[in-house]
């Protein structure tokens, strides 16, 4: 008899459906999987064979072949167990083809027949919604996180004899369709569990630069000594952006399923905040490997991406970096395929002004010559400085003010997330039916269209081209982010005082 199963594979960060094809005839027994299996497909024709007859079935003792359609397809993964099993039950007994269509199945197998917890099954079932099936059985341990996907019907399962007594109408298994609310504002306040702005002392030229920066999508960079509040600014980054809506949550919690991270909240609610450690190479920060993942690029789409001593990250690691910034996606190249993944973030960087970190300090001596200073900041390429729209010096705080902290403490996150949101809200309109929807990824024809200047704003960003030697990057850059400045307070028209705004955000400070 032939059973057709179906399933799904991962491929980047899409899903491709997988039709297990199962042939049993008379003949010798043997178990032959064909269709691009990995190692681990392969080796769950020895779980499924003891999963069965551990089970209480009858294992058939025929010639059993296994088709993973389409065949040119690479198979990965131990979620391939229980479709296989299906597979091989359903061909060997009287199973109506109805009760498989348009129904997938998911699942590890250990060998007394029980079903482990799959550790990427959020990002199968949203593929496999993708794919417009919508009936899955699934690990009982998944439901929560399986839950939290709108519009499918999710058959809870802790053994294969579940499965078994399901297709031959035996004991029917319940579906679950309610989808259990995670994301529910209701349920909580996420603003409440992040990092605020008003901790932060002082520094409100820097808290505008970083609203400047949220609204319009620009990256971002601070120059300054050690202990001035760089990386204590760069973790608020998330807390002034707009909430994340339900199809952008499940696109990064998908994003992070593939890739292997721990989701003990199920579906990511808030944006993702990546700090990976300066010793990251440059296959961890883009994706890539032998069996490809995102990286850490991918892993704060639709977030922030936080490189803290820029300088001592490898330089190829983060040059790297340059072309998918400018994208707004990766592509990784392999023999027989090609992958991409996403990355629209915001970039933030941080440095010091010099290897000892007290360059320009007010109170603090440098000790570092001319030439050691010009040799660590050129550690960071210029093309990938060119690539950063936001550049702010941070200087220390005094000490009087630190004892007045109630009086500076300034604008809070809700504050400028006020501003933000009325700005995320008026590119949305103001680009329908466009490319891009932020002020950072404009395209050349669209800054003609939609940052043009007067007369007063090209003259002063003509003298600071030629005084500060701008590369044509850099004088779209300034429109740009004159444009999000023009935003926030609320002009239709780009000023001049937008213009020189925009171009103090991108002249050489105090420590370069």
């Amino acid at each position: 008899m032939l059973s057709d199963v179906l399933t799904v594979t991962i491929n980047g960060l899409d899903a491709d459906l997988v039709h297990v094809e199962t042939d049993t005839k008379s003949g010798l027994p043997s178990l032959t999987i064909v269709g691009l299996p990995d190692l681990t497909v392969k080796e769950s024709k020895e779980r499924i064979h003891s999963a069965i007859i551990n089970s209480g079935y009858h294992f058939p003792s025929k010639r059993i072949t296994i088709n993973l359609a389409p065949a040119a397809t690479r198979k990965l993964g131990s979620h391939f167990d229980l479709p296989l099993a299906a597979g091989v039950f359903a061909s060997s007994v009287n199973i109506d083809p109805a009760m498989l269509k348009g129904t997938a199945f998911l699942g590890e197998l250990s060998l007394d027949g029980r079903l482990n917890r799959l550790e990427n099954c959020l990002g199968l079932i949203i593929g496999l919604k993708q794919n417009n099936i919508t009936r899955i059985f699934i690990p009982e341990a998944n439901v929560p996180e399986a839950s939290i996907v709108k519009g499918i019907e999710i058959f809870p399962v802790s053994v294969f004899s579940d499965v078994a007594d399901h297709l031959t109408g035996q004991e029917q298994i319940e579906p679950i369709s309610s989808p259990i609310m995670v994301h529910d504002k209701g349920l909580h306040d996420k603003s409440l569990s992040m990092p605020d702005f008003i901790d932060v002392v002082g520094q409100e030229r820097a808290k505008r630069a970083f609203q400047i920066s949220a609204a319009g999508k620009h990256d971002l960079s601070m120059i300054g000594p050690p202990g001035t509040g760089k990386t204590m600014l760069a973790r608020r980054m998330p807390s002034i952006l707009p909430e994340l809506s339900y199809d952008e949550m499940l696109e990064v919690t998908k994003i992070h399923s593939i890739a292997g991270e721990p989701l003990p909240c199920g579906l990511i609610e808030t944006r993702p905040f990546r700090a990976p450690h300066h010793s990251t190479t440059a296959q961890a920060l883009v994706g890539g490997g032998s069996r490809p993942k995102p990286g850490e690029i991918s892993l704060a789409h639709l977030g922030v991406l936080f490189l803290d001593e820029l300088p001592e990250f490898p330089r190829h690691s983060i040059d790297t970096l340059r072309q998918p910034l400018e994208d707004g996606f990766v592509s990784i190249s392999r023999a027989a395929s090609r992958l991409k993944y996403p990355c629209e973030l915001i970039l933030v960087t941080a440095m010091n002004p010099c290897p000892c970190g007290y360059y320009g300090h007010p109170s603090r001596n440098c000790t570092c010559t001319q030439s050691h200073r010009m040799n660590y900041f050129n550690k960071v390429s210029g093309p990938l400085r060119d690539r950063i729209d936001v550049s702010i010096d941070i200087g220390p705080v005094e000490y009087e003010y630190l004892g007045k902290a109630e009086v500076l403490r300034g604008k809070s996150s809700e504050d400028l997330r006020k501003g933000v949101q009325r700005v995320f809200e008026l590119q949305e309109d103001r680009y329908k039916g466009e490319e891009v929807k932020c002020n950072a990824k404009l395209s050349p024809p669209m800054i003609e269209k939609y940052c043009k200047l007067n007369t007063e704003s090209e003259r002063l960003l003509e003298s600071a081209y030629n005084k500060y030697g701008f590369s044509a990057r850099a004088g779209t850059k300034v429109k740009k982010v004159a444009r999000t400045i023009a935003d926030l307070e609320g002009a239709d028209d780009i000023s001049a005082e937008h213009v020189a705004e925009a171009i103090s955000y991108r002249v050489p400070g105090n420590f370069v």
